[in-house]
């Protein structure tokens, strides 16, 4: 009685591990279904739908809280700034900073919202709080760079990509990030031979920031060449197509500077759109095809309608074209064979 009782608890356990390894499966395939709802309605631009997919998402991992419920609420957060909530997203990186008081992460993009919120004083604890956490990796130092600068905080962004030199090691990766940061800092013959030595170590990348580099001296010839390599190599940078649309451009090769623009302006990521644009229309009108300047023009001006220059360009080619239509009309075909008959009747052997 008491062998036959113990069998019966074994096998009760076995089925209870069985029945909550199958919630727990379960669970894991409706949080991820959740994630790939609210990522997929962040591409749409429904945002609310992407929060409440990502709340439900959350839902799944009652009392759990790891590497995917962290992921889900940095979607989460972006999804409720692109939103216009910025108060929500500042809550759901406290409650990241909360369960992980060392998510440099975190850190990093609650700064940024603060910084846009033209709070300093919170934006620079939470920056210098980032690196605290995370004082190896160049790309941080550098994004809160830029992030300083956008927002006139230059001189504060350039002590920290100064703070990001002292990182020691000569891999790729770090030769690599050191010309990045001397050239953002304007000191162009560090970075170039930072980013030779990387190019030594067979980094593709150091290509384009040897054109960038070489491009603000005034060496176009260099920075041509080495934008060529970086693309050659199976690149389709956008940054790059412009830059050689742009150099194409002021050498008047009008052609090629419309193809590269045309490859940039088609990429997902296209950081320069505005210029861009601006330059693929004066490409276009230097060679004399006023029609898909007009075109090129009008888009940008639905784009950017703040662009007064832009806007009163865009009704002179509108103009031009409406003349040109207007002049094509009132040309009327030559009949070919009436105009010989005609002559025929006229010949002095008649």
């Amino acid at each position: 009685m008491k062998i036959g009782y113990i069998k019966s608890i074994t096998i009760a356990a076995a089925l209870l591990l069985v029945l909550l390894a199958g919630c727990s499966d379960r669970a894991a395939e409706d949080r991820a279904a959740y994630r790939k709802i609210g990522i997929d309605c962040m591409e749409t631009g429904d945002y609310e739908g992407a929060v409440a997919a990502f709340n439900s998402a959350l839902k799944q991992s009652v009392g759990t809280v790891g590497p995917d419920e962290l992921d889900i609420c940095y979607y989460k957060a972006a999804a409720q700034f692109a939103g216009g909530d910025t108060a929500a997203a500042m809550d759901t990186y406290n409650a990241i900073l909360n369960f992980k008081t060392d998510d440099a992460k975190a850190y990093y993009l609650r700064g940024c919202l603060y910084l846009k919120q033209q709070d300093e004083t919170h934006a620079q604890e939470d920056f210098a709080n980032a690196v605290k956490y995370n004082a190896d990796d160049f790309d941080l130092y550098i994004s809160i760079y830029e992030n300083l600068s956008g927002y006139g905080k230059t001189e504060d962004g350039e002590a920290y990509l100064k703070k990001a030199l002292t990182i020691k090691g000569n891999d790729v990766e770090k030769l690599l990030a050191r010309g990045r940061i001397y050239y953002l800092l304007g000191q162009y013959n560090d970075a170039v031979a930072e980013l030779t030595n990387a190019l030594k170590k067979e980094s593709v990348e150091a290509n384009f920031y040897l054109a960038r580099c070489y491009e603000a001296v005034g060496d176009t010839a260099n920075a041509e060449s080495y934008y060529q390599v970086y693309l050659s190599a199976g690149s389709t940078d956008a940054a790059a197509l412009g830059a050689l649309g742009e150099i194409m451009l002021e050498k008047g090769d009008y052609a090629k500077a419309i193809s590269y623009l045309e490859q940039g302006l088609s990429q997902e990521d296209v950081a320069d759109r505005r210029a861009m644009m601006k330059n693929l229309v004066i490409s276009y009108e230097r060679s004399g095809d006023y029609s898909s300047a007009w075109s090129v023009m009008e888009e940008y001006v639905g784009l950017f309608p703040e662009d007064e220059a832009a806007q009163r360009e865009y009704i002179f080619l509108k103009n031009r074209q409406q003349s040109a239509a207007s002049i094509e009309g009132m040309i009327e075909p030559i009949d070919e064979g009436e105009g010989t008959e005609q002559a025929s009747e006229q010949t002095p052997a008649e």
